[in-house]
């Protein structure tokens, strides 16, 4: 496990558990970690399950389970949850995205402030000496130079939590030099020119940097470049989702990386796993909630 652990009580709403694959991680998690969980759904098919995968004697104890006829009811009672802070972490189960989203950002609730919420996902990469993050693969469509700042704080936040105290942050994009013919390279520029003074935590931020020179100090060094960060990056900021998600996707299923993925800037950490990700990747997912959790 690339993620540490995190002595602290931790209580996990979760939207639509009915879904083995979604049980799984939990009672892995309850198992090893002792974390309590409020599962969201129909109950005879949450017992059911339960039962089956061997975890019917956690009904009660570890596990709570809140019955819900609907979606829309298994939202507004896994944020309600989460809101009397009964729970710390929301977790998206079965639920569609839209309808959980929708919820989380109602005033409410007191979830959401004037913070963008963003993807996080961390990598463990086999050829890579440590573990890097990488923002915004699944949130933010075509973010502003405003949104690409918030974005770079919630990164940040997140790898001082995880116990990174000057994170080296690369903000790509598909060329080394600033050019008005390609917007990201100005974005990156103006970013890493306005420095960590105007970012809540100390950093060292540079851009527009090449994927191969942020992870790579022998690239920097044979296209003659200076850099801090190439080679020791900690954190990747994607110019957009469509490249965020492509790199993403490129390291699980191409380079072999390890990969947790939250959603942050709200008042706790969201599990936001798709259907595709592992009953790992969502084990992963959850411990990378426990640690930045506050």
């Amino acid at each position: 496990m690339f993620i540490g652990d995190k002595n602290k009580m931790t209580a996990l709403s979760v939207c639509r558990a009915a879904d083995p694959e979604v049980l799984k991680p939990l009672i892995r998690i309850i198992e090893e970690k002792g974390v309590v969980c409020h599962l969201v759904d129909d109950q005879s098919s949450l017992e059911s399950m339960l039962h089956s995968l061997g975890a019917g004697h956690m009904i009660g104890h570890a596990i709570t389970i809140h019955h819900a006829a609907d979606d829309q009811e298994a939202a507004v009672r896994a944020l309600e949850l989460v809101a009397s802070r009964e729970s710390n972490i929301l977790m998206k189960g079965l639920v569609p995205t839209s309808i959980l989203m929708k919820e989380v950002l109602k005033k409410e609730y007191g979830l959401i402030h004037t913070r963008l919420l963003s993807h996080v996902a961390l990598f463990d990469m086999p050829n890579y000496h440590k573990a890097v993050l990488l923002s915004d693969a699944g949130m933010n469509i075509a973010p502003t130079l405003d949104q690409k700042g918030k974005i770079i704080d919630n990164a940040l936040e997140c790898a001082h939590r995880l116990g990174v105290k000057r994170p080296k942050v690369a903000l790509l994009s598909a060329v080394d030099k600033v050019t008005d013919k390609m917007p990201s390279t100005t974005d990156a520029e103006l970013l890493a020119h306005s420095g960590p003074k105007n970012f809540g935590f100390d950093s060292t931020i540079e851009g527009p940097l090449q994927f191969d020179v942020a992870i790579s100090e022998d690239a920097a060094r044979h296209k003659g470049l200076a850099s801090e960060v190439a080679g020791d990056v900690d954190i990747l900021i994607a110019p957009n989702i469509e490249s965020g998600n492509i790199l993403y996707k490129s390291l699980v299923y191409s380079a072999g990386a390890r990969v947790a993925s939250v959603i942050t800037g709200a008042k706790m950490p969201i599990v936001l796993t798709s259907r595709a990700d592992s009953a790992e990747d969502r084990y992963n997912s959850i411990n990378l909630a426990m640690m930045i959790s506050k």
